[in-house]
């Protein structure tokens, strides 16, 4: 990875703690799509590809929170997506003030370990990240 694509090489050591038997790569990204930091196998570009792929998936999901409420309560925020494959899984889940973090697995992955550690990741990449809204947005993930 460079330095172009991966903005903060600091937090790869916590992206490290996904990698689990199983976990092909993980990709923390921003809002907009752009890699933060990334690990596993993925390659500069694939990371790329993932991220943006990542980001139109979330605003996808996000979009759909809206049949998820009740229409007399405040909409409720997006914190997860699972996508199942033939041959795997990819999650995406809310890692910090608009920063995701997505996960590609293999089909064998272990779910409940690898879920809670995915989200123990999320923890504290929350605390680290640093991102900030640019103006215009609103969006609470």
């Amino acid at each position: 990875m460079s330095t172009n694509t991966v903005r903060r090489p600091e937090l790869r050591w916590m992206l490290d703690d996904v990698l689990l038997p199983e976990v092909r790569s993980a990709v923390v990204l921003a809002r907009d799509g752009l890699v933060i930091t990334a690990t596993g196998e993925i390659s500069e570009a694939d990371a790329d590809r993932f991220a943006a792929c990542l980001a139109s998936l979330r605003g996808s999901s996000a979009a759909a929170t809206e049949f998820c409420g009740d229409s007399s309560e405040a909409q409720p925020a997006w914190n997860q997506t699972l996508i199942e494959f033939d041959t795997g899984y990819i999650f995406l889940i809310a890692a910090g003030p608009h920063a995701y973090m997505g996960v590609s697995t293999t089909k064998r992955v272990d779910m409940g370990p690898a879920t809670q550690r995915f989200h123990a990741v999320v923890q504290k990449l929350g605390t680290e990240l640093g991102t900030l809204p640019r103006s215009g947005d609103s969006d609470r993930s």
